[in-house]
C-alpha cells in the first residue's frame, strides 16, 4: 500500500492537469466576437489604438482633437501592445480578449500561491478556491465576451495583496530585499489604481498595514512609489481635464469627472438625476441590501441567483433571498474569524474595497467580481467557524480533517461553476428553437448595421451615435455621442454632424428627428437600428 506522501504528488498533479484541461476547453469555447454592448470595452480598445498609433491618450474618434479621458490608462496601454502586434480590427479582437483570458489564468496561479503560502491552506483547499475563481461564470464572461478591465484588475489587485503581505512578513535583517519587496508592492498597488480607480483603497490600506506591522521603511518606500506613479496620473488628469465644450460634444462617462458621477443617482447617467449628501446613507443601505439579498448567494451558486446568459434577469423568490442572506452572514463570519485569528493585509483592504463599492451609484455585482477569490475564501472560513463551534464539544479538533472537508466544499463550488459554463456553452452552440443567446444575436444586428454605415457614409462625415467608439473602430468615421431622447440637434450642428447611427441591444423607439429627415437605412431586425441623414429632409 502506497503511503500518503507518495500518493499526494500524484493527486496534486492530476488535480492541476484537470484544471488546466478545463481551462483550455471552457475559455476557447466561450470566446466570441462581441464587443461594445457594455460601451466601456469599446472605449478601452479605442484608447489602446490611440496609444499604439502615437496620437497620445486621447479620444481619436472625436472631431475635436486632444480630448483626454478620465479613465486610468493602464489597461488601454496593455491593449496598445495588441494593436502593435496585430493592427487589423476586428480580426485582432480575439487577441484583446486573450489578454483577459491570460489574466484569469494568472488569477488561478497567484490565488493558489497566496492561499497556500500566506493563509496556510492545504494544497487542495487552496487549489479549489483558485479554480472556483478562475471558472466563476461572470469572470469567464468578462474575459471571453467583453474587453473590460475586470479580469486584468482582479489579477493585479490579487498580486498586490500577495506582494504587500510578503513584504510585511519578509526578514527585516535583509534590508535590501525588504526594500525591493516594498518597491514591487508599490508598483503593483500603483498599477491597480491605474487600471481601475476602485483600486484606490489599496493605497491607504497598504501604507497603514505596513505601519501597523512596524515596517516603517517599507511603508515609506511604498508611499513614495505610489505618490510618483498614481500621483502623477492624478495631476495629469486634472491638468488635462476636458473642457465644458468637449464634455458637451462627447457627453460620455469616459470624460465626466468621478466627482460629478459620484453624485448622479446612477453614475455616468445625467438623466438619472442627482442626490444630496443626506441621501448617501440611503444609497449605502440600498447597495448593502443588494449585496446581501442578491449577490452573496451568487458567490457559491451563480446559476441559481444570476442568469447564466448575459442580459437576462433572474427574479428571486423569498427562499432564494433568505439563502443569499445566509451566505452573506457566513462571509461576514468568515471575515470576522480570520481577522480575530490573524489580521493580514487582506483584512485591511477588504472592507475598504467594499466601502468604495457601496458608496457608488451603480450595480454592485460588477464591483464584487475582483473580490470573488476572497469572497469564496471567507465563505469557506465562515463554514469553518460554524464547524469548529459545534465540534468543540467532541473529542477534539483535527485541523487537517477540517481542511479536507473545506477542500471538498471548495471543489464542489468549482464543479458547480464548471457546470454552469458548460450549460452556457450548450445553449450557445445547440440552442433550442427561439432560445438563441441574446448577447450574440443582438450583436449580429449591430455588426450588420456597422457594415452598412461603413458602406453608406462618406469617409469625411461626422456621425452622432449611441456607441461612439464602436462606430469609429468599425468605420473610421469621426463620432460624437448621442443620448436619449436624441434631441440634441444644436449640439450636432456645432460638431458638424451629418449622420445618426443608432445602435442598441434593446428595441429602439423612433427618434424625433426621423420625422424630419431621411432614413438612409433601417435594419430589418427586431431592434429597429437605423441610419439617418440630417442633411436630407
Amino acid at each position: 500500500m502506497k503511503s500518503q506522501s507518495q500518493s499526494l504528488p500524484r493527486t496534486a498533479a492530476a488535480s492541476i492537469a484537470l484544471l488546466v484541461t478545463l481551462y483550455l476547453v471552457i475559455y476557447p469555447l466561450r470566446l466570441d466576437s462581441v464587443i461594445g454592448p457594455l460601451v466601456d470595452d469599446a472605449w478601452y480598445v479605442l484608447l489602446g489604438k490611440a496609444l499604439a498609433s502615437g496620437e497620445g491618450y486621447t479620444l481619436i474618434n472625436a472631431p475635436t482633437p486632444g480630448i483626454r479621458p478620465i479613465a486610468p490608462p493602464a489597461f488601454p496601454a496593455v491593449l496598445a501592445v495588441v494593436w502593435l502586434l496585430h493592427g487589423e480590427f476586428p480580426a485582432n479582437l480575439w487577441l484583446f480578449k486573450a489578454v483577459s483570458m491570460a489574466a484569469m489564468a494568472g488569477v488561478g496561479v497567484v490565488a493558489f500561491l497566496y492561499f497556500r503560502r500566506h493563509r496556510g491552506l492545504s494544497f487542495h483547499l487552496a487549489l479549489g478556491i483558485a479554480g472556483a475563481a478562475v471558472f466563476y461564470p461572470a469572470l469567464v464572461f468578462m474575459a471571453t465576451a467583453t474587453v473590460m478591465s475586470e479580469c486584468f484588475f482582479t489579477l493585479v489587485q490579487l498580486a498586490a495583496i500577495a506582494a504587500v503581505e510578503r513584504c510585511a512578513q519578509a526578514d527585516e535583517d535583509k534590508n535590501h530585499g525588504t526594500l525591493r519587496c516594498a518597491a514591487i508592492s508599490g508598483a503593483l498597488v500603483t498599477l491597480a489604481f491605474l487600471t481601475r480607480s476602485a483600486g484606490a483603497g489599496l493605497i491607504p490600506a497598504s501604507i497603514l498595514y505596513l505601519l501597523w506591522m512596524r515596517r516603517r521603511s517599507q511603508a515609506l518606500a511604498l508611499a513614495v512609489i505610489v505618490a510618483l506613479g498614481a500621483g502623477s496620473w492624478v495631476v495629469y488628469s486634472r491638468v488635462h481635464a476636458p473642457t465644458h465644450e468637449q464634455r458637451l460634444e462627447q457627453a460620455s462617462s469616459m470624460i465626466r469627472p468621478y466627482t460629478e458621477q459620484f453624485w448622479q443617482r446612477m453614475a455616468g447617467n445625467p438623466a438619472s438625476g442627482l442626490i444630496t449628501a443626506r441621501e448617501l446613507p440611503a444609497r449605502v443601505w440600498s447597495n448593502l441590501s443588494e449585496i446581501v439579498r442578491h449577490d452573496a448567494g451568487a458567490v457559491a451558486f451563480y446559476g441559481v441567483f444570476r442568469a447564466i446568459e448575459p442580459g437576462r434577469i433572474v427574479y428571486l423568490n423569498r427562499a432564494q433571498v433568505w439563502c443569499s442572506i445566509l451566505f452573506a452572514l457566513l462571509i461576514l463570519l468568515g471575515y470576522a474569524a480570520e481577522a480575530r485569528r490573524r489580521a493580514t493585509f487582506l483584512e485591511f483592504v477588504f472592507p475598504l474595497s467594499l466601502s468604495i463599492s457601496v458608496l457608488w451609484g451603480w450595480e454592485q455585482f460588477r464591483f464584487l467580481l475582483p473580490l470573488i477569490p476572497f469572497l469564496i475564501f471567507y465563505l469557506l472560513m465562515g463554514l469553518r467557524a460554524v464547524y469548529v463551534f459545534f465540534a468543540r464539544y467532541s473529542a477534539g479538533l483535527d485541523e487537517s480533517a477540517i481542511q479536507r472537508r473545506l477542500a471538498a466544499v471548495a471543489w464542489f463550488v468549482l464543479a458547480v461553476n464548471v457546470f454552469y459554463n458548460f450549460q452556457f456553452i450548450q445553449k450557445r452552440y445547440a440552442p433550442a428553437p427561439g432560445e438563441e443567446v441574446k448577447w450574440h444575436s443582438t450583436f449580429v444586428e449591430n455588426e450588420a448595421m456597422l457594415r452598412e454605415a461603413d458602406a453608406r457614409i462618406e469617409r469625411d462625415a461626422v456621425v452622432a451615435t449611441t456607441i461612439p467608439p464602436l462606430v469609429y473602430l468599425f468605420t473610421g468615421r469621426k463620432t460624437v455621442s448621442m443620448e436619449y431622447p436624441y434631441s440634441e440637434e444644436e449640439k450636432w450642428k456645432r460638431a458638424g454632424v451629418r449622420y445618426l447611427v443608432l445602435l442598441s441591444t434593446e428595441v429602439l423607439p423612433p427618434p424625433p428627428v426621423e420625422t424630419r429627415h431621411r432614413v438612409v437605412y433601417r435594419h430589418p431586425g427586431r431592434l429597429g437600428l437605423r441610419i439617418i441623414d440630417l442633411a436630407a429632409p
